[in-house]
């Protein structure tokens, strides 16, 4: 997790610049819940296990000339775990995405070690490299709720007809 923090203070914004996942919306999704729909509607979820030190069988992502990460081949949680997506601030006003996850999805994020961090993509594409469990869901940090109003309009269009 301190790898994943790390990582993402200093390439939040790269990641951000790559999810370009779909125009922006605004509004006011914030604090939103919606159902996950069927795995064909939608931009696909993706959540990796990461680690900012070779891993034998990852592969290496470079972030940047000075860094790269090394994620896992397969994902930990996909599309097919989540239950519910939110648009949720913390109390010190930072936002994240908040994906409730179904009893197999918990199951495969408790398997992962502690000495790992999450990289998470929408669409393909790298959301983010910050991410945490909290009891059912998987909460990934976004740089703000344009940012997370894009992602949930990538994963759940019918949402912005609404």
């Amino acid at each position: 997790m301190k790898i994943s923090r790390k990582l993402g203070l200093i390439v939040l914004p790269l990641a951000v610049a790559l999810a370009g996942c779909a125009p922006m919306q605004k509004d006011g999704a914030a604090d939103s819940t919606t159902q996950a729909p069927a795995q064909t509607q939608g931009a696909s979820v993706d959540v990796y296990t990461a680690s900012d030190k070779v891993v034998k069988g990852y592969r290496a992502f470079k972030l940047n000339e000075k860094q790269t990460i090394y994620v896992s081949q397969n994902p930990v949680v996909t599309r097919e775990n989540l239950t519910t997506i939110n648009h949720v601030k913390d109390n010190q006003g930072r936002t994240f995405i908040q994906l409730g996850l179904n009893p197999a999805g918990v199951e495969a994020l408790s398997k992962v070690g502690n000495q790992y961090g999450f990289a998470t993509t929408i669409g393909g594409q790298l959301a983010s490299i910050s991410g945490i469990r909290q009891g059912n869901n998987f909460l990934f940090m976004v740089r703000d709720d344009t940012t997370a109003s894009s992602i949930m309009q990538a994963v759940v269009p019918q949402q912005a007809k609404k």
